[in-house]
C-alpha cells in the first residue's frame, strides 16, 4: 500500500511539474476563490448597462484586498481524461503568489522578478526570470499583468473604439498586443449587468485560447471568478473550482529549497 501511495504522489507530482512549466499562466488562476458568499446569477430582473457605461467603470475596476488564502480543486483535461489536484494558494498582493499541490510534494513561488520551483520527490529545482517563462507560454507579461488577468480584471487597454457588438454574453471589444514578435487578437467580451469580465480569447492565428470566467463571488465588496474554464482551439484544458478563500492582514510564504536538491536545466 505505501509503494501505491508514493507512485500516486509521484505522478501527481511530475504531473504538476509539467503543468507548472507549460502552462504557468493558467495555473496562475488558482488563487481566485471564494466560499460561503453570495453567488451573482443574471437574471431578467437585474439591470443592464449601455455599452459605454459597462466599459468606463470595468476600465476603472481594481479589486481590493491585501493577502488571499485559498484551497482549490485543479481537473485536468490530459487526452479525454480527466485528473484532479487539490491546491493551496497563498497570494501578497502585487508582490508574490505562494502554492503548494500533490500531497505537498511540489511547491512554487512567483514574484515581480522570479518563478521558483522544487519537487520534494524527484529532489529538484528550478529559479528563473519571468522572460523563461513567457517564452514557455508564447507572451510577454510582468506579474501585475498576470494578476489583473487572474482577478478578472482589464489587462489591455480598451476604448470604446475597439468595441464590436453584442452577444448572449455581453459586449466584445477586439485590440491587437504583440507578445514576444506575434501579434495576437485580443477578444475581450463585459458582463452588460455587473461590469465584470466575462471571457478573454487570444488568437495568434495558429491557435486560440478561451478563458471563461462563469460565475462570480462577492467578497468584501468586489467580484472575483468563483469557476474558471480553459480551452485551446475549441478543446478544454482545464477547469477550475474553490473550496475555501480567506482574506487575512498577515501571512507566510515558506520557502527554501535543500542544500541537496539538483538544479533543472533550462
Amino acid at each position: 500500500m505505501a509503494n501505491l501511495s508514493e507512485e500516486k504522489v509521484a505522478l501527481e507530482a511530475l504531473e504538476f511539474r509539467i503543468i507548472m512549466k507549460n502552462y504557468i499562466l493558467l495555473f496562475i488562476l488558482l488563487f481566485i476563490c471564494s466560499c460561503s458568499v453570495k453567488k451573482n446569477v443574471l437574471t431578467d430582473g437585474i439591470k443592464k448597462y449601455s455599452a459605454k457605461k459597462v466599459l468606463r467603470n470595468a476600465n476603472k475596476t481594481v479589486k481590493d484586498f491585501k493577502n488571499l488564502q485559498a484551497k482549490a480543486r485543479l481537473t485536468i483535461n490530459n487526452n479525454g481524461k480527466d485528473r484532479s489536484n487539490n491546491l493551496n494558494i497563498r497570494i501578497v498582493k502585487d508582490q508574490q503568489l505562494w502554492a503548494n499541490a500533490a500531497l505537498g510534494a511540489v511547491r512554487f513561488l512567483i514574484d515581480n522578478d522570479s518563478v521558483k520551483f522544487y519537487n520534494k520527490l524527484e529532489k529538484k529545482y528550478l529559479i528563473s526570470d519571468f522572460n523563461y517563462f513567457n517564452q514557455q507560454v508564447g507572451l510577454d507579461i510582468d506579474f501585475k499583468t498576470l494578476q489583473r488577468l487572474i482577478l478578472g480584471e482589464i489587462v489591455t487597454g480598451i476604448s470604446y473604439k475597439d468595441y464590436v457588438g453584442e452577444s448572449e454574453s455581453g459586449y466584445s471589444f477586439k485590440t491587437s498586443i504583440d507578445f514576444l514578435n506575434k501579434s495576437f487578437e485580443v477578444l475581450t467580451t463585459l458582463s452588460p449587468y455587473d461590469f465584470n469580465v466575462r471571457s478573454y480569447v487570444f488568437d495568434d492565428g495558429a491557435n486560440k485560447i478561451f478563458l471563461s470566467y462563469d460565475s462570480f463571488n462577492t467578497i468584501n465588496g468586489s467580484q472575483f471568478p468563483a469557476q474558471i474554464r480553459l480551452f485551446k482551439n475549441g478543446e478544454i484544458l482545464l477547469k477550475i473550482e474553490f473550496k475555501s478563500f480567506n482574506l487575512v492582514e498577515k501571512i507566510n510564504m515558506p520557502f527554501k529549497i535543500p542544500n541537496n536538491y539538483k538544479a533543472i536545466l533550462q
